[in-house]
């Protein structure tokens, strides 16, 4: 297949005319964009190209996890890991262009950052004889909850943001944005932490403002491409994902405070059951709108919950029922998800038709009845 460098060379060599090859870009163009009007239907994303995708990330994982023994034995051992993990990027990511590997390279590469950061960074300082003031009080890097100690966790996040922010500015890889993305959330929320006293209320609104804030960048990638033809269906694939859950958890928990995740099956009641399932329902149209599945997916544990208290509630304390309700459960929240993924494209047709066009017409295109 030819690219752009090829019709670059193919009119240096005066093969075809500037005029030639632009036209052939334009035809090209316009193939990919019907391309994508007539496998609308699918939202895909570029993971795997090949078994040789995952005979590299199996190598990755066994070359990540070798590497990361030995780089605590040896001053910047974690510097050098990270040096050793971009060379390693540059041939993978940048050369061979493979996704899968890349998207582990860039989790390792960002690991011996903060690993460097931690480790490496107060070695330095006390071998200099510099001031201990420049090395920040974590606490014993030894005790295992210390990386979860707010001013850790905010330190270690950012470190990853800006890992992450290097490997995509040289390896234009999605996935990357991810980890930028969540290394900023995590940021902001362990700020919100630090100060407990601020209640759960404030927590949820942080968590949903950064959710808002991921979700407005995906979207802006899924509006400069609306025919998901280009990496920008990638990069705004990554960053949904990222958006939904902290999205899905934070509206639950605004709007039903008195429930919490994890006794949500002993604490809901019928009036936190219709709430749950109107945020549901809000977030299925809003994912039939814009196409993407994300928003759905990161609702079904509450969904499933949901299900459960009102297959509960129908048959009383049986006996057996615990077993009854969890696979009934299974049951129903499976045939609802085949169900939507079968009426899909219908379904974004009736809601694409109650919405403006000047909205509606930016949006992914409807497949055809």
């Amino acid at each position: 297949m030819l690219d752009d460098g090829d019709l670059d060379a193919a009119t240096s060599a005066g093969i075809v005319t500037q005029q030639q090859a632009d036209a052939l870009r334009q035809f090209a163009a316009n193939r990919q964009a019907q391309s994508a009007v007539e496998r609308v239907d699918d939202e895909r994303f570029r993971f795997l190209s090949g078994f040789n995708d995952v005979f590299f990330a199996v190598g990755i994982v066994l070359f990540g996890l070798g590497l990361s023994f030995f780089a605590v034995l040896i001053p910047f051992g974690n510097v050098i890991a990270a040096v050793i993990t971009w060379a390693l990027s540059e041939l993978v990511v940048r050369r061979l262009r493979l996704v899968l590997p890349g998207i582990l390279l860039a989790c390792v590469f960002s690991y011996f950052a903060v690993a460097a950061f931690s480790h490496d960074w107060p070695w330095l300082i006390a071998r200099l004889g510099l001031p201990s003031t420049l090395v920040p009080r974590f606490g014993s890097p030894y005790s295992p909850d210390v990386y979860f100690y707010p001013p850790v966790l905010r330190a270690n996040a950012f470190v990853v943001s800006c890992a992450a922010t290097l490997f995509y500015a040289r390896f234009k890889l999605p996935f990357a944005l991810l980890l930028i993305a969540a290394g900023l959330v995590v940021f902001a929320q362990a700020g919100v932490w630090y100060y407990s006293t601020l209640g759960m209320s404030f927590t949820s609104i942080v968590l949903l403002v950064s959710g808002l804030a991921v979700f407005g960048a995906a979207m802006a990638y899924d509006l400069s491409d609306r025919d998901r033809v280009t990496r920008r269906a990638d990069c705004a694939f990554w960053l949904h994902l990222l958006a939904a859950p902290l999205i899905v958890h934070s509206l639950i928990q605004l709007l039903v405070p008195s429930v919490i995740f994890g006794q949500l099956a002993t604490s809901m009641t019928i009036g936190a059951a219709l709430i749950v399932v109107g945020v549901i329902a809000a977030l299925t149209i809003v994912a039939l709108l814009i196409d993407r599945r994300a928003l759905f997916v990161s609702a079904l544990s509450y969904l499933g919950i949901v299900i459960g208290y009102t297959i509960t509630s129908a048959r009383g304390n049986w006996q057996g029922s615990e077993s009854f309700v969890i696979f009934s459960t299974l049951l129903i929240l499976g045939a609802l998800v085949l169900s939507l993924g079968v009426t899909w494209q219908p379904l974004r047709r009736v809601f694409i038709r109650l919405f403006p066009t000047s909205l509606t017409n930016r949006l992914p295109r409807v497949a055809p009845a």
